[in-house]
Parts: structure tokens; C-alpha cells; sequence
């Protein structure tokens, strides 16, 4: 009769990974504040998008990108960021349960 829903663990693509590693070395090997241009432009040129499919891309997923980025920063080894992406799942679930998205 009612079917539970099963919960959704979110899933970072390559594709977030990638934008979130490029923002992390712009901002910290180049010290460009605002990186997000050159972010999208990579995405067109690596992903074969085109410039408003990448803008919507970064749009979309800006807080994923934001929140791995932080993660390269403070991960001090292959390790530690494994732990970080399963407690931003985690932190993400948790969230989806206080919305009441879950049961």
C-alpha cells in the first residue's frame, strides 16, 4: 500500500569534484576571489558544455562545489577527504530528514 521511500545519498560526480578542485587551486595557488568565470569556461572546454549549460551547471550545484572545495583545504591526506565527502553526505541526509523529505 505505502512504499517507503529509500534514503538518497548524495552522490558527487566527477564533474563536481573537478569544479570544486579547480575553485580550491584558483583561490589558493592563483589567489583569484572570484574564480567562478574561469570554472565555467574549464567546464565548456573539458566537458564539451556549452557556456550557458556550464553556468547552469556551477549554479546548480554552487554549495556542492563550495563545500568540496573547503574539503581540499582542510584534508591533509586521501584519507581524511574520503571522510570529509561521507560526512557532507551524512550532513546532507540529515537535512533531507529535517525537511521531511524522509521518513
Amino acid at each position: 500500500m505505502f512504499e517507503e521511500k529509500e534514503p538518497v545519498v548524495k552522490e558527487y560526480g566527477e564533474r563536481t569534484l573537478n569544479a570544486a578542485r579547480l575553485c580550491y587551486l584558483l583561490r589558493q595557488e592563483c589567489e583569484i576571489e572570484d574564480p567562478w568565470h574561469i570554472v565555467a569556461v574549464s567546464l565548456c572546454a573539458h566537458e564539451r558544455m556549452h557556456s550557458k549549460d556550464s553556468w547552469e551547471y556551477i549554479l546548480t550545484h554552487k554549495t556542492d562545489i563550495e563545500d568540496i572545495e573547503r574539503l581540499f583545504e582542510r584534508a591533509n591526506s586521501p584519507e581524511e577527504f574520503r571522510e570529509g565527502l561521507i560526512e557532507l553526505k551524512e550532513r546532507d541526509l540529515e537535512r533531507q530528514i529535517a525537511r521531511g523529505n524522509l521518513k
